[in-house]
């Protein structure tokens, strides 16, 4: 497994900002693994991916949109933005559709962030947002999630934003998946100065059920400086086609369509999407194999002794009580893809994504078997 602290020294004539980015290193392809140690078959479980694979509607939409690659998709993917629209209960201006939640943030910083803006973060937290915050030459304010429960702490991140341009709450949490609820998120909102945008990240909330989970679609209506995404890429099992969006007021979102490419989301991308809204029997699915998957997963780590935070999430984190990294490497030899998480300062903890019934008993006995030998 590579260095994930590794850092290309940048060209001379690169901009100064790259110095202080530390490049995203993505996991580890269960295609690389599998020639690599000759295996038959990897349980990919590091990147929060959809493990029951694609819905057959996905791939009716997919045949039918193909003949149409040869021209450019809809600028605006005005279909997909009206569906989304609708179970927001706004109007399509509301919407703004691109490549996936990653292309939606760096919308957000290029429509938003200049030289020196402060954007406050949770940390640990998706690393994306500071990466943002100093790519644009603003200056990322982290705020430390509470030791006791492992939860963003809303209102300290409200008192960092005194003077901040924007405020970017997870949520679920990657990668504790802890959640803040809706009282919390209201509260906080409240609380934020008016010349602050509150961003609110839930690529992970289709996942949630929790009943205090927060209506972002109520509060997007209340807040005009409140932006919620979403994304295509977890439970709707979309990450290969890259679809995420944002919604907020129309002037917050025709910003984001001053700086969002001209054609962001592919004409397949959009197909897929769309069709997947209508798969209601797929979602179910796999939110309930996520919800009984967890709670094994949590549980089967206990009878190993390790610690594991309550998530809401499609993943658990847990301490492995030594290098996460190391423990990783030995999986691989297993078939077994997990995400360590020195990314995120913790050198002794790992982010394991929930798989089918298959995936997680593989990966529990895979890591009952490297710990015994370490």
């Amino acid at each position: 497994m590579k260095n994930e602290s590794s850092k290309p020294r940048p060209h001379p004539l690169a901009r100064k900002a790259l110095a202080a980015i530390e490049p995203y290193v993505p996991g580890r392809s269960a295609e690389d693994v599998r020639r690599e140690f000759g295996l038959a078959s990897v349980a990919k479980l590091g990147s929060n991916e959809n493990p029951l694979g694609v819905s057959p509607k996905i791939r009716g939409a997919l045949l039918a949109a193909i003949d149409g690659v040869h021209q450019y998709p809809d600028p605006t993917s005005a279909s997909l933005r009206r569906r989304v629209a609708a179970r927001f209960g706004v109007t399509p201006e509301h919407v703004c559709v691109a490549n996936g939640v990653d292309n939606v943030l760096t919308c957000l910083g290029l429509a938003f962030l200049d030289t020196g803006d402060r954007c406050v973060i949770g940390a640990p937290t998706y690393s994306a947002y500071a990466s943002l915050a100093l790519m644009l030459n603003a200056i990322p304010v982290q705020v430390p999630v509470r030791e006791r429960d492992w939860r963003l702490d809303l209102p300290r991140m409200a008192g960092a934003a005194a003077n901040a341009k924007m405020v970017i709450v997870c949520n679920p949490n990657n990668p504790t998946g802890t959640i803040v609820t809706h009282d919390e998120v209201e509260a906080f909102l409240r609380s934020l100065p008016a010349t602050a945008l509150a961003v609110l990240d839930e690529a992970y909330a289709e996942f949630a059920d929790d009943p205090a989970f927060p209506d972002s679609a109520a509060l997007v209506g209340r807040y005009p400086n409140l932006i919620v995404l979403r994304t295509f890429s977890k439970i709707y099992g979309l990450a290969g086609l890259r679809v995420g969006y944002a919604v907020a007021a129309p002037d917050i979102i025709a910003c984001f369509n001053q700086v969002r490419e001209p054609f962001p989301v592919d004409r397949l991308a959009q197909a897929a999407a769309e069709a997947t809204l209508d798969d209601e029997m797929y979602v179910r699915t796999a939110f309930e194999n996520n919800r009984t998957g967890r709670v094994w997963l949590a549980s089967a780590l206990a009878d190993l002794g390790l610690r594991s935070i309550p998530t809401q999430a499609n993943f658990v984190l847990v301490e492995l009580g030594r290098p996460a990294a190391d423990v990783a490497r030995q999986l691989l030899r297993h078939g077994v893809i997990i995400r360590p998480g020195a990314m995120w300062g913790l050198p002794d903890w790992a982010r394991i994504t929930v798989g089918t019934t298959d995936e997680n008993r593989r990966v529990v006995e895979s890591l009952k078997a490297v710990l015994a030998a370490s």
